[in-house]
């Protein structure tokens, strides 16, 4: 993605101010604010990629719709990236800094599908046997009717497939030789 580099920079340096004045928490928060409102809002995301759109407009809007929403020094940091003309980097910023954070915390995002939606019994279940690998565990649940039964799982870079689905097709393939 064009730009990643200087997000990750900007997104580590946010990191490690908010480790220095012990604001990580708030900061965190902070970003989950600003990312949540950059998903609902397409004219807040429009807004940061337009080129005709003057940086005191930029300026003036990030303040009005965030003042109120964010810690001082949250807010102060999206006044830095708009004056130094990187605006269209926010909202991957956003995602780059809560990848460091969960880096940080020895948290795993661990993607979970499955045909119908899972009990609380279930995801416990799960959660606890992706803990044993030694992480926190962040569940996102998606349900997928196409998949028939089973589950699939991904946890980083590490993907689980027990699905009917595949079974279904393995023994589909089997029996075409």
């Amino acid at each position: 993605m064009k730009g990643s580099k200087s997000a990750s920079r900007y997104a580590q340096s946010l990191l490690d101010l908010a480790i220095e004045r012990e604001m990580l928490e708030e900061v965190k928060a902070d970003v989950e604010v600003v990312t949540k409102a950059c998903a609902e809002s397409r004219d807040l995301e429009l807004m940061f990629q337009s080129p005709i759109i003057k940086t005191d407009q930029k300026l003036g809007a990030i303040s009005a719709v965030f003042k109120n929403a964010l810690n001082p020094l949250t807010l102060d940091f999206l006044m830095l990236i708009t004056n130094k003309g990187r605006e269209r980097f926010i909202p991957v910023i956003m995602t780059s800094f809560m990848k460091l954070y969960k880096e940080k915390k020895g948290i795993v995002t661990a993607e979970v599908t499955s045909a119908v939606p899972l009990s609380d019994d279930q995801k416990k279940a799960i959660s606890e046997s992706i803990k044993n690998l030694g992480k926190t565990v962040d569940l996102v649940e998606h349900v997928d009717a196409s998949i028939i039964g089973g589950l699939k799982v991904r946890v980083e870079d590490t993907r689980f497939d027990a699905s009917l689905r595949k079974k279904l097709n393995e023994l589909k393939y089997d029996l075409s030789k």
